[in-house]
């Protein structure tokens, strides 16, 4: 009776919990398909197709055979004539809460070819991801597609996302590799994708949604003090840089550097923090101005702000944060505009005049 007791109370405190969200305090549902890549970090889960719901938008994230946010493969073999961009980022990148559609990466590569500039993007974006996750992707996977322009996102959340990977770590001024793998919950989160009533839970239920998300939060922040406290091993700056911004510029540079030695060339693309609809702030200023001068990066900031009105919404507010429609069109049009005005795609047309193509 005592048993029976209590699996009804349990219950009726998870059925009033759904309830009440639903009905009083809806929160989104933003589940995330990720697995262990081979070379030890995060990678979308291939050929998956599932929904993000929140109080202003239903929008199906849908991956390809290799995992990418988008309706066709993308060949490793670069198709004569074309030229190739690899992004990397976090869900900013991927495009959530969004339309593939109207996703930075899709149009990115419309407009570019628009503009004349064949070229297709591949988008090795993974929800989660800071510097260091993208750096060791850039070098197991994104140099295989042979890209003639490598682009990697800038967010405020990468300061403490690399720390927390501990995937590299300073000695001596230098980048040096600290652990083989950074796979956080994967291997619990495989074993229960393989049930089709947790797809559902996570698709489904805000009271789940609201538990794992609050648990992940502060799994996070625990993360990154574990972190501190086991020594990050970068001793601070003569400009008083922290620990966090020395490991983000050397992350920064090493991308850098793979991308020139492999041939393309690389930037670094800005995503404001949104304070209210009519401001937004950067972290940019937390990187020195010798390593600024030493990266092509982009803001849309000017542009956001710019854009901006009582009306006019660039971040969606009641889900978890990301570009509206609107908010990555700019940011595109901004990208574009930069990557034309430098030329960084000219050498590519160079190359194929050279070849007769």
């Amino acid at each position: 009776m005592r048993m029976g007791l209590t699996i009804g109370a349990l219950a009726y405190a998870v059925l009033f919990g759904e309830l009440f969200l639903r009905l009083v305090a809806p929160v989104p549902l933003m589940p995330r398909y990720v697995t262990a890549a081979p070379y030890g970090v995060r990678a979308n889960m291939p050929n998956a197709a599932y929904w993000q719901t929140t109080p202003e938008v239903r929008v199906q994230v849908r991956t390809n055979a290799r995992g990418i946010r988008a309706d066709r493969d993308y060949p490793y073999a670069k198709p004569a004539g074309r030229c190739r961009v690899v992004v990397l980022g976090d869900s900013f990148f991927m495009g959530y809460e969004v339309d593939v559609e109207r996703s930075f990466a899709y149009l990115l590569e419309q407009s570019l070819n628009d503009r004349g500039y064949p070229c297709d993007v591949v988008n090795l974006s993974v929800s989660g991801f800071g510097t260091a996750e993208m750096v060791r992707t850039l070098v197991a996977d994104g140099l295989r597609y042979a890209p003639d322009l490598v682009i990697f996102q800038w967010h405020q959340s990468d300061l403490a996302d690399n720390l927390r990977a501990r995937l590299y770590t300073v000695e001596d001024g230098r980048l040096a590799p600290l652990a083989d793998q950074y796979l956080p919950a994967i291997g619990t989160r495989d074993w229960l994708m393989r049930f089709g009533a947790y797809r559902w839970l996570i698709e489904n239920s805000q009271l789940y949604s609201a538990v794992r998300e609050t648990a992940a939060r502060h799994i996070k922040q625990a993360l990154v003090l574990l972190a501190k406290l086991r020594g990050t091993g970068v001793a601070p700056a003569a400009d008083g840089a922290t620990a966090e911004t020395t490991l983000a510029e050397l992350l920064l540079l090493e991308g850098q550097r793979i991308a020139t030695e492999s041939g393309a060339r690389f930037a670094v693309v800005d995503i404001p923090t949104r304070v209210s609809r009519q401001a937004f702030e950067t972290t940019l200023d937390r990187l020195s101005l010798d390593v600024r001068g030493k990266l092509r990066v982009v803001t849309p900031l000017d542009a956001f702000t710019a854009h901006a009105g009582p009306k006019t919404k660039l971040y969606f507010e009641q889900g978890h944060g990301h570009l509206t429609e609107l908010g990555n069109q700019i940011l595109t049009d901004v990208v574009v505009e930069r990557l034309v005005k430098d030329g960084l795609l000219s050498h590519v047309y160079r190359r194929n005049m050279a070849a007769g193509g």
